[in-house]
């Protein structure tokens, strides 16, 4: 059975595997080029490397690199929605639509053993993808990382660590539910797409209440003020740079000295034609607060197995629900 499951799967494990060894050939190329840009500006400097680091951040930006991490970004989030479209919906929905299931079940091998087989080839293949494809990336960017401090933040938080390869096992499972209960290939792509889509973009909001915030009130002084808008009626919005190193901030809202939200009204005297320093530095005088809740960076890695662990145990109990419809509903 083993056997005759790769026989049907060997055309999409070639590819991915060609695949694999042309991005590794990219990111090795692109990686010592990085590198270079890396030792040249910021080197061995342990302190005090804010302009180091900026100046490390531009030069890739400008350079090969940058679309290198754009691209591999994209990878990252789509190549599971792929494995979930390609491996996961067709597996069963296409012995369904042509019929073939019906020869498969009549054979000395069990559904039961067909359907598990076919399940632990393919997703197992569909992990260690994901797992490679992930430890190649994030050793990749692993300065632009480290330079850019948002490790934790949502856009890059899902290509990296081991959170892909919950995504992947996700896909998967939902792509063959999806297939088992249309039993039409291509509707079945389409939904898995869908869900895929929509789980992963849901779960960011999710994801701030896997651990505990933390929270911090700062003053807010002229110095740490980093940006003002000033909106119709002389309301105000005011927010302070002070987030610690590397954090996820979740809330950053500007108090009173009563406690209450800070909108204004803007002082015209100090907030009208004087120029924009007129007016933080009247602001600073306020006795304001900068009030945040955020994720620091040391929960990065906490967050990654609990979010893994969710999406393994929802993809194990969809493969539960196809193994009791394969039994029980599928004929």
């Amino acid at each position: 059975m083993i056997w005759f499951t790769w026989r049907q799967f060997r055309t999409q494990a070639w590819i991915t595997a060609g695949g694999l060894v042309i991005l590794a050939v990219v990111l090795a190329i692109s990686g010592h080029h990085l590198a270079d840009l890396y030792r040249a500006n910021v080197g061995d400097c342990h302190t005090g490397c804010g302009n180091a680091i900026d100046n490390f951040i531009s030069d890739a930006r400008n350079s090969i690199a940058d679309k290198v991490f754009n691209y591999s970004m994209a990878i990252m989030y789509a190549v599971p929605g792929l494995i979930g479209i390609f491996w996961g919906a067709p597996l069963v929905a296409r012995e369904l639509e042509t019929g073939t299931y019906r020869l498969a079940f009549n054979q000395s091998v069990t559904r039961t053993r067909w359907l598990a087989t076919k399940l632990a080839t393919i997703a197992a293949v569909a992990m260690v993808t994901m797992g490679l494809l992930s430890w190649a990336v994030s050793a990749w960017a692993h300065h632009i990382d480290h330079a850019n401090a948002n490790r934790i933040e949502p856009l890059v938080y899902g290509a990296r660590g081991i959170v892909p390869i919950g995504y992947a096992a996700f896909a998967f499972a939902v792509g063959v539910t999806a297939g088992m209960l249309i039993r039409r290939t291509v509707p079945a792509m389409a939904a898995t797409l869908a869900v895929y889509v929509g789980a992963v973009a849901t779960m960011p909001f999710l994801r701030s209440h896997l651990m505990p915030a933390s929270h911090m009130t700062l003053p807010l002084t002229a110095d740490s003020i980093h940006e003002i808008a000033l909106r119709p009626g002389g309301v105000m919005t005011v927010s302070g740079g002070s987030a610690p190193h590397g954090a996820w901030v979740l809330t950053n809202q500007t108090i009173n000295t009563g406690g209450n939200l800070f909108t204004g009204p803007a002082d015209p005297q100090h907030c009208g034609g004087n120029g924009p320093d007129s007016c933080i530095q009247w602001l600073g005088s306020l006795g304001l607060r900068e009030d945040l809740t955020y994720q620091p960076a040391s929960h990065f890695w906490p967050l990654q197995w609990t979010e893994t662990g969710i999406f393994l145990a929802v993809a194990l109990l969809l493969v539960g629900f196809c193994f009791w419809w394969t039994r029980r509903r599928l004929t």
